[in-house]
């Protein structure tokens, strides 16, 4: 029983009209979510089990329960007895039976009190016992997100992902406990109640059950229709949530392009279909309430006449008619709650559902990987060799990006790979990071798959500086330690990266807070902070994609020379489009659709005359200066 160039300014927007208002303009269609996933069964068989409930605590809150519901039962029995001491003992010669009378009404507050503590106390201990279990639910909704792979985060819009991990979380939540006590006890409460209605008379006990199947029918078939809208309505929402969060982290790209009217229109489009489905969703669920209210007073009326006439031909006691009265409302009530029930159930199961597609998704591979890899002596003393050979991807089967890819990456050297937008660089640091696995080939790290290392492992090294710094809200400090010891002094990799000044002119230093959207620091300086992070991990693998691409030349120079001495004692792998930063390597690899067509030092790439050097404007021979662009073929 328990469980989302500059251009003329764009017109003001005149927001549409929701449905069933007045028209106004006419907005393009632009397309939603899809409706998702199923799961639908199950997903409260499921949702139940989520529930973590010693047996002892469901013993006692199923027997609270249990008492709870036969006390509601035993108190109109009790006070259609007090009506009949009255009512004897005021008409005729009879005497009142005080003792009696007096011993009833004190029995009858016992009961009233005992329903209530009960009924509180199974409360209580249901709804700590559901709380600890959606904690436990969102816990194990957290852990899971870390064992997803990258794939799934960029096939799933960040909206919808929200949504699901909070709000339906949240509303799937508000089932259980009605679903353990709520649905049980009015259950037993229509049998028990039933029972004595017959017991009393039965004509009156069929007239007040005549409500219950017109209402189970009419609950079954709203519900049917309810679901749908209750589905659109989730939906709609996550994208809804996803828009405005889009809508807030662009606002700068969205007022430099004067694109508010569009971003307008999408958000005016999301909102009517979300008016649309909660509207019907209300509308069906909301139909209920009154059908049952109309037939209910239909059969206490017929039970007045009846009960009226039973009492005046002698054939029912007046208490009697009044328990047959009392038990047909609580009859009514308790089919009411069921019926009604049935349109939150389908809201929940439709949450549920949602978040089980999050923790029945696939996890990556080797998201556990705890064994132990026993390294060649002294690995970890010195930076590892990197061997890429035979690999071959696809993000998309039969779109091959990379193409028996092979080259060493020596110990504490540095490989620069260049090549056009799209080749597949960045590709190559997403598989050595293990986000993605080889289609086939392998990637070692001092001759150990990392496959078989598994990706935690192939991580615990490494240290990554991308072309868009990434800060999270919180103190510099906290940004530079991510992912140290709260003990370990940050100072250091400060001074190593050039941002001690950067920082120490903030209004607290490193106890300044920042984040991605924060004002307080450039771009350029932003990268800064997070080549102090790459430090602070003393990695012993560094990737750099395009880490110097958002700076300022000043800025630039600085990440340059922090770069240079962090990668000193680096294996490290650079991705990057500049001919200045690409000749500091030791070695360069030239990716041209889909596979390595140069490799050496750029002495070595110049005097071959190939790729490289035409993009670079250079020839053999020649001393044009370090100046090129390796996208593009072009000189600044």
């Amino acid at each position: 029983m328990l469980d989302e160039k500059s251009r003329p300014a764009a017109p003001a927007r005149a927001t549409p009209p929701l449905p069933g208002t007045s028209s106004g303009t006419t907005r393009s269609h632009i397309p939603t979510a899809g409706s998702g996933g199923g799961g639908r069964d199950g997903s409260l068989r499921w949702l139940i089990g989520q529930l973590h409930l010693s047996r002892g605590r469901g013993v006692v809150i199923s027997l609270f329960a249990i008492l709870a519901a036969v006390g509601s039962v035993v108190a109109p029995i009790l006070f259609g007895a007090i009506t009949n001491v009255i009512v004897d003992g005021t008409v005729g010669d009879s005497t009142m039976n005080w003792r009696l009378l007096w011993t009833l009404l004190g029995t009858q507050i016992a009961v009233f009190a005992v329903v209530a503590v009960l009924g509180l106390t199974q409360g209580q201990m249901l709804t700590v016992a559901v709380q600890r279990s959606v904690a436990g639910l969102r816990e194990r909704i957290e852990d899971k997100i870390h064992r997803l792979p990258l794939r799934y985060f960029e096939n799933t819009q960040r909206g919808a992902l929200v949504s699901k991990l909070t709000a339906h979380t949240d509303n799937a939540a508000t089932v259980i406990a009605p679903v353990l006590v709520t649905v049980p006890t009015n259950a037993l409460t229509l049998v028990v109640v039933t029972a004595v209605l017959f017991v009393i008379s039965p004509v009156l006990a069929a007239v007040a059950l005549v409500a219950a199947p017109v209402s189970a029918v009419a609950a079954v078939l709203l519900a049917r229709r309810a679901r749908p809208h209750l589905e659109d309505r989730w939906t709609t929402t996550a994208a809804l949530t996803g828009h405005i969060e889009e809508e807030l982290s662009a606002r700068r790209t969205l007022q430099a392009y004067n694109a508010e009217e569009v971003s307008a229109r999408r958000f005016d489009d999301l909102n009517r279909k979300l008016f649309t489905s909660v509207r019907a969703a209300q509308w069906t669920g909301g139909s209920l309430p009154p059908v049952l209210t109309a037939v209910n007073a239909l059969v206490f009326l017929v039970l007045a006449v009846l009960g009226g006439i039973m009492v005046v031909d002698g054939h029912l006691s007046l208490g009697a008619a009044q328990v047959v009265v009392v038990f047909s409302q609580q009859l009514t009530s308790a089919v009411r709650e069921l019926a009604g029930f049935v349109t939150k159930v389908q809201s929940g199961t439709v949450s549920a559902s949602k978040v089980r597609e999050v923790l029945d998704a696939a996890e990556d591979p080797g998201a556990d990987t705890d064994v132990a890899v026993h390294a060649p002596p002294g690995r970890h003393a010195r930076p590892p060799e990197i061997v890429f050979d035979d690999v071959g991807f696809a993000y998309e089967e039969g779109n091959p990006v990379l193409d028996s890819v092979s080259f060493r990456m020596a110990p504490g050297t540095t490989t620069a790979v260049v090549g056009t937008t799209g080749s597949g660089k960045t590709t190559l640091t997403n598989l050595l990071q293990g986000f993605y696995t080889p289609t086939h080939g392998s990637i070692t790290i001092d001759g150990v798959d990392i496959a078989d290392l598994g990706p935690q492992q192939a991580r615990a090294h490494m240290a990554v500086v991308t072309q868009e710094p990434w800060l999270f809200t919180g103190t510099v400090r906290e940004n530079i330690a991510f992912g140290m010891d709260e003990s370990d002094d940050v100072s250091g990799a400060l001074e190593d990266s050039h941002a001690a000044q950067i920082v120490s002119a903030l209004p607290n230093g490193v106890d300044t807070v920042i984040g991605q959207e924060s004002e307080n620091l450039s771009a350029g300086e932003k990268q800064l902070v997070t080549v102090a992070r790459a430090i602070a991990a003393a990695p012993q693998i560094l990737i750099l994609d395009e880490a110097t691409s958002a700076a300022d030349p000043r800025t630039e120079l600085l990440v340059q020379r922090a770069l240079h001495r962090l990668r000193a004692g680096t294996t490290t792998l650079l991705i990057t489009h500049r001919m200045a930063t690409a000749a500091l390597a030791d070695t360069i690899v030239v990716l041209d659709d889909r596979v390595i067509v140069e490799a050496g030092t750029h002495r070595e790439l110049v005097a071959a005359g190939g790729i490289y050097a035409r993009r670079c404007g250079l020839g053999p021979g020649t001393g044009t200066p370090i100046t090129g662009d390796l996208e593009t073929g072009t000189e600044p």
